[in-house]
């Protein structure tokens, strides 16, 4: 009886030992597909941002940000005009959800004045979509 005992209680334990190492295979398994999965939405969603700021650098997109600002300033990029420089915003660069890109350009060096672009592709090239003005640009352009 005592080895029936044992017995039981081994074959128990071997019945204890193989559920633990399935479970944990199981979960192994389902962990390496997470990450899996994460680093390809990671990667996807990086391609896609190196994508928009390769748009954003590009001399097309230049070219539509001094017509957008000669618009605003006719004298821009000029001594005599308000706005005389300007830089692109890297770190602004996103997508918006109605199509395009939305980057924000900094005026003369201060982060006040600001200009906020959406650019958008059609069958003539990149085109300005819009433009949002920051207050105190806006204010200096009025005068």
């Amino acid at each position: 009886m005592k080895n029936d005992k044992k017995e039981n209680e081994r074959a128990l334990s071997e019945v204890k030992k193989i559920k633990t190492r399935t479970f944990y295979s199981i979960l192994g398994i389902f962990l390496l597909i997470v990450i899996g999965i994460g680093g390809k939405v990671y990667m996807d969603n990086k391609r896609f941002n190196d994508e928009m700021v390769n748009v954003v650098k590009s001399g097309q997109t230049k070219r539509e940000i001094e017509i957008g600002l000669k618009n605003l300033d006719s004298k821009a990029l000029t001594p005599e005009g308000i706005i005389k420089s300007y830089e692109i915003d890297y770190e602004s660069i996103e997508h918006n959800p109605m199509g395009g890109i939305m980057y924000e350009v900094v005026v003369n060096q201060d982060k006040d004045l600001t200009i906020e672009f959406d650019i958008s592709k059609d069958s003539d090239g990149l085109k300005n979509g819009g433009a949002v003005i920051s207050e105190k640009l806006s204010d200096l352009l009025e005068k």
